[in-house]
């Protein structure tokens, strides 16, 4: 039998939705390689160790607080340390053969820069030890500082593999290197191919529904100066679309994606308009339910990812470059509201309801097309790590 080969999975988590399903598309994809894949895991807040042991996977070893990151020490032990760590389900950095980045979106001006150089430092070590680094599928930028653009400028030419999600996320890139080298590859969104998976969770909603998926980071103060104005007009926005939906004979469902920040603006949708609140843990089983909606509302990208990929029609409200570039990729650009109000949500609205139809069937020839990109991008990474 082959050696096993450690694969660490970062930037993923359970709590979030998206980022769960980031998990799973890897560990699909993984399944492509012709030896066996042990995963690997570094611990944290929403990777508490019980769901962890149910993947069956190791625990990395690793310490980073601000500016100081022991984890390359921790890989320096003798090799006696390292076996006894790994009696108990731990390894070392040493001992990971090859990473998988899916953050999402998680390196810009708008993240810590010590983030972005600690990475950056990551990559140049397995590089130096000729193990490959991958970024899976994922947003890119803006980078407006010289230490920034430095940072990049160390994964791109160290890494062996950048996939980018979307056109803007490139420039940005470019903005750090003009000339990009061909390990950086422009790919969509890789959890469009997962298989939605009904359970026990799922509700009994009878008749057609809607799914609205609220975020609560669109109107969190950590991102906005006036939040509190900002937080009821996002309210009014939704609760004003599905008292419309309600109107036109559509059960309305408000599916939490994330956690209990999450929870409380479904809480407060609900308390203005006639609409059923679902919490669903499994994130297969979450992408089934919105699969069965007429229709979506969603400020979540991969709640939006969800119903375009099994072709239900959706509106997508956006915080960032990456709706607009993932909205363009299923042919849904004008339905993506930038700037959010009752006015513009409901005139988006219509025009989904007004060519529903065409839409969908429109919707779900675009998903076909982006599952055979996903099925290249894996056969790309394979190549790359042979």
């Amino acid at each position: 039998m082959s050696k096993p080969l450690f694969v660490e999975i970062k930037g993923v988590q359970f709590r979030n939705k998206g980022a769960y399903l980031m998990l799973l598309a890897c560990l699909e994809g993984l399944k492509g390689i012709k030896q066996p894949v042990e995963l690997v895991l570094s611990p944290g807040p929403n990777l508490p160790y019980v769901e962890r042991a149910r993947l069956g996977a190791w625990q990395k070893l690793s310490f980073r607080r601000g500016g100081v990151d022991i984890s390359p020490l921790i890989g320096k032990l003798p090799g006696a340390v390292q076996r006894l760590f790994n009696r108990y389900g731990m390894v070392s950095e040493r001992q990971v053969d090859l990473v998988l980045e899916a953050s999402g979106f998680a390196y810009g001006e708008q993240w810590p820069l010590r983030f972005l150089q600690n990475t950056a430092k990551e990559v140049v070590r397995f590089a130096k030890a000729g193990k490959p680094f991958v970024f899976m599928p994922q947003a890119f930028g803006p980078f407006n500082s010289e230490h920034s653009k430095a940072a990049m400028r160390d994964i791109i030419q160290h890494a062996k593999l950048i996939f980018v999600r979307d056109p803007v996320s490139l420039q940005h890139l470019q903005s750090c290197v003009p000339n990009l080298p061909d390990s950086v590859v422009l790919t969509p969104d890789f959890t469009i191919s997962l298989t939605p998976r009904p359970n026990d969770e799922l509700p009994q909603i009878s008749g057609p529904y809607a799914a609205l998926i609220p975020n609560n980071k669109v109107v969190s103060k950590f991102n906005h100066a006036g939040a509190e104005q900002l937080r009821s007009g996002y309210i009014n926005a939704f609760a004003a679309a599905a008292n419309k939906l309600a109107a036109d004979g559509l059960q309305c469902v408000l599916v939490n994606h994330e956690g209990k920040e999450d929870a409380q603006l479904c809480a407060e949708i609900a308390a203005k308009a006639p609409c059923t609140i679902v919490q669903i843990d499994d994130p297969l089983a979450v992408k089934a339910f919105i699969g069965k909606a007429a229709l979506a509302i969603s400020s979540r990208f991969h709640g939006a990812v969800n119903a375009l990929s099994q072709g239900v029609p959706c509106i997508a409200t956006s915080w960032s470059h990456k709706y607009h570039a993932m909205m363009a990729d299923f042919g849904m650009a004008d339905y993506c509201v930038a700037e959010l109000s009752e006015q513009s949500l409901l005139a988006a609205l219509q025009q989904l309801l007004d060519n529903k139809a065409s839409l969908s069937a429109e919707v779900t020839a675009k998903a076909a097309a982006l599952k055979q990109q996903n099925a290249a991008m894996w056969q790309r990474l394979y190549q790359a790590i042979r």
